[in-house]
């Protein structure tokens, strides 16, 4: 869930039942059991570009079958922790530099805006969760980050450990994104001391707020797996980006990292294999 509510797959399978299929009584061990081993045994992907074909082939490695042999455990790659690098994405390093027909242009369109992912440093500031407040993990400071500080599973893109955060997607007024049919809610702090007393936010969402019913956690959500952004559309949370293209140009907005044209392109190209 976008807000953390389950703690589990299994706490879903069941709550699901439950809730959403109004069964009459909750799934046994058992079922639960295939359940989850249905569910974890799915690996989704892209596996064909219409203007770079198979992405599995010229030496990349996208697709399902790559992506089930794809190490991951919790905390793996944490920015957080020691040992973390930004080389996250390793899909498509094969196709830099290649030339020729459209097909080999598109594929280097894709490695360049995986390249772009891994490797561009911009100023991140004020992201609740990260950086906003002094008990925050990093403290009350901006520091120098990229794409991969929140999306650190190797080929995966998700944060591979627990850190519900706020970018400024659910905010009342947002760059590019389109909220005009959304409700906005407004939440005032109770707190009368520390860094949240008198803290008032305008949001579309209340996050992980309105399961903790902490003022700290309004606005804070999960980062999603990155795969099958090409059918998923429209992207975020409440659904304010349209297109990729969007998505990329809020993130380029919010935090003033001057992309080109040609490189939101790239970008854009490199998401759609995922």
């Amino acid at each position: 869930m976008w807000d953390g509510r389950e703690p589990s797959l299994r706490s879903q399978a069941t709550n699901a039942t439950l809730g959403h299929a109004q069964g009459n009584s909750a799934p046994t061990d058992a079922q639960l059991d295939q359940i989850v081993n249905f569910e974890t045994g799915i690996f989704d992907a892209q596996i064909f570009d219409q203007e770079a074909g198979r992405l599995d082939k010229h030496g990349a490695t996208g697709g399902p079958d790559n992506l089930s042999t794809q190490e991951f455990y919790i905390g793996i790659n944490d920015v957080l922790s020691p040992g973390f690098t930004d080389d996250v994405f390793t899909l498509y390093g094969a196709w830099a530099n290649q030339s020729g027909d459209d097909d080999a242009r598109a594929r280097a369109a894709i490695a360049r805006g995986e390249a772009l992912f891994n490797t561009r440093q911009f100023t991140i500031t004020g992201v609740n969760g990260l950086n906003l407040f002094s008990f925050d993990p990093l403290g009350a400071a901006p520091f120098t980050g990229g794409c991969v500080t929140c999306h650190d599973s190797p080929n995966v893109g998700n944060h591979s450990k627990k850190l519900p955060i706020d970018i400024g997607v659910p905010d009342a007024v947002t760059p590019v994104l389109n909220i005009a049919a959304l409700p906005v809610f407004t939440v005032a702090c109770t707190e009368t001391t520390g860094p949240l007393a008198g803290v008032v936010f305008n949001v579309t969402d209340l996050g992980r707020a309105a399961i903790t019913g902490k003022c700290a956690d309004v606005g804070k959500f999960k980062g999603p797996i990155l795969h099958g952004l090409a059918a998923r559309a429209p992207y975020f949370n409440n659904g304010s980006a349209a297109t990729l293209d969007d998505v990329v140009n809020f993130y380029d907005q919010r935090f003033s990292i001057g992309f080109t044209d040609q490189e939101k392109a790239d970008l854009v190209a490199f998401l759609k294999t995922l």
